[in-house]
């Protein structure tokens, strides 16, 4: 008997764990092992109670987990000896019928019962015996390949008693194997089977966008560029041309825009100071707006003497702060080359 379980746990190692039992349909098999007949004598004589035994299992699998499942068993040849009829020796045998509840503990491997009835005749030299009898099982059931699966199950026949047989159980331990016609046989992936991954296309690399970085330039009396005489609005002809690179820029780009401030020293009142410098502002915007500049690119201000940067307490420092700063800040233009 050690030998039997051992042998289908050997099985149940090493065959391929990579089916998954999802059965529907018909499947046939043969199971083999040993049978024991308890209290066939009513002495201390050895009648013999172990035998080898084997069956037919025909089964219809509804779906995974549940089947009706009907054996016909051999259970051995046996003598028995009872009060009534003293010795007799003859062949046992058993047709059952029960449903079978199964538990996956592995996609390929479940625990199962039965719990039915089982029709069973004893056909020996003191005449033919037969009843029904409650019948119990359970077992292991391994799917190893495709269509074939193996099992091993303990069968318990209960109180076999017809006036002949007094309250006789037969145990039987077997190892089997069912063949199932409901199953498709899964092929193996050949490289023809096997899709080419698609690559997904790369997404076009998008080349930065032209930047023009931002560009100033600061009319300042302390340069070396006349730009206004003191107390005047008017640009010099240096001051002039040394715009041209800004009016240049403006007249390429139409996305470039340009910011104008003018500045005074802190001589003189405040509000005097804040007009001037608007009005040189308003000077320098002019050169744009005479070279076709549109007015709405220009921001024209005056920040009078509000915005010094030197001291004023020196002629140099109020030279420094007598000034016009023109911005033209950074924007993204459209290369057409």
């Amino acid at each position: 008997m050690k030998k039997v379980v051992t042998g289908l746990g050997l099985l149940l190692a090493v065959a391929p764990a990579a089916y998954a039992q999802q059965d529907s349909g018909l499947y046939m098999g043969g199971r083999i092992g040993p049978s024991f007949l308890e209290d066939s004598c009513v002495s201390d004589t050895d009648c013999g109670d172990q035998e080898l035994g084997a069956g037919i299992i025909t089964g219809y699998d509804f779906n995974d987990w549940f089947a009706l499942e009907g054996t016909y068993d051999y259970l051995g040849r046996f003598d028995t000896e009872f009060d009534t009829f003293g010795k007799a020796s003859g062949d046992l045998t058993a047709l059952t019928l029960a449903p079978k509840l199964s538990y996956h503990v592995k996609p390929d491997t479940a625990l199962y019962g039965k719990v039915g009835g089982a029709m069973w005749n004893f056909n020996s030299n003191a005449g033919d015996r037969d009843d029904v009898s409650l019948m119990g099982a359970i077992g292991v059931d391994h799917q190893a390949t495709d269509k074939l699966n193996l099992r091993l199950e303990y069968q318990h026949i209960n109180d076999m008693d017809d006036g002949y047989f007094s309250s006789v159980d037969n145990n039987l331990f077997t190892v089997g194997m069912t063949y199932h016609f409901g199953r498709t046989a899964s092929e193996p992936m050949t490289e023809a089977m096997v899709e080419e991954p698609v690559m997904a296309e790369p997404e076009p690399v998008q080349e930065p966008e032209p930047v023009a970085e931002p560009q100033s330039i600061v009319l300042s009396e302390a340069g070396e560029t006349e730009m206004f005489g003191f107390d005047k609005a008017t640009l010099s002809e240096q001051a002039v041309a040394s715009l041209q690179p800004l009016v240049d820029r403006l007249l390429k780009h139409e996305e470039a825009t340009a910011t104008i401030v003018g500045h005074t020293d802190s001589q003189g009142p405040a509000a005097y100071n804040q007009t001037l410098s608007e009005e040189r502002a308003q000077v320098v915007a002019d050169v744009f707006l005479d070279a076709g500049i549109a007015a709405e690119r220009l921001t024209v201000m005056g920040k009078g003497e509000s915005a010094p940067t030197a001291s004023n307490e020196t002629a140099d420092g109020r030279a420094k702060n007598r000034r016009v700063e023109v911005t033209s800040p950074e924007f993204v233009y459209v290369d057409v080359n």
